[in-house]
Parts: structure tokens; C-alpha cells; sequence
């Protein structure tokens, strides 16, 4: 098995940058510590995530049209972006999957 990756990067994805979006990143650095995983976890809106590089992009499917094709991020897409279970649920299968958390 592959060593473990040390850092990873998550962006979070809403329609402004400052709403759904902050309460997620909560979630997240939440299921990061939960997990032991180290990581950051920034925000932004579906404009300005274009300029910005991460591992693991987090949004809905309105937004994820706009945002596929310009990254190489894995993009998570959430039906509820402040649901911690259904966070949990798509978010460390990922995690596991790209070798984050074993």
C-alpha cells in the first residue's frame, strides 16, 4: 500500500463564497480533526475557484458546470451543503480513495 498523504487542500463552493460554503468548511475542518486527517480548508465562489488550486473541490450540481474543466480537483457534489451526514458519506470514501486516510 502507498505511504499516506500528509496535507490535503478542500474548497468549498457556493454561489458567493461567504454563505453555505463557510458553514461547510465548519463541517469539514470538523470531519478532519474526526478523522486525524491534516488539511485547510478554503472558500470562494464559482468564479474566483477557478484561480485556485486544491485536491478536493466540494459544491453543489448548479455550480459544478461552471467549475468542471478547469481544474484537475476531485469534485464532491452535496445535495445539502451544511448536512454533516450526507458530508460524511461522500467526503471520506474520497479521502480513503485518494490515500489521505487509510
Amino acid at each position: 500500500m502507498s505511504a499516506r498523504r500528509k496535507f490535503v487542500k478542500i474548497m468549498t463552493v457556493c454561489g458567493a463564497g461567504v454563505g453555505s460554503s463557510v458553514m461547510l468548511r465548519a463541517n469539514i475542518l470538523d470531519l478532519l480533526r474526526k478523522y486525524g486527517i491534516k488539511g485547510d480548508v478554503i472558500t470562494a465562489d464559482p468564479v474566483t475557484c477557478k484561480g485556485q488550486k486544491a485536491d478536493i473541490i466540494i459544491t453543489q450540481e448548479i455550480f459544478a458546470a461552471t467549475i468542471r474543466g478547469t481544474t484537475d480537483a476531485r469534485i464532491i457534489l452535496l445535495r445539502n451543503l451544511v448536512s454533516m451526514k450526507e458530508l460524511e458519506e461522500k467526503l471520506i470514501p474520497v479521502l480513503k480513495e485518494m490515500g489521505y486516510l487509510e
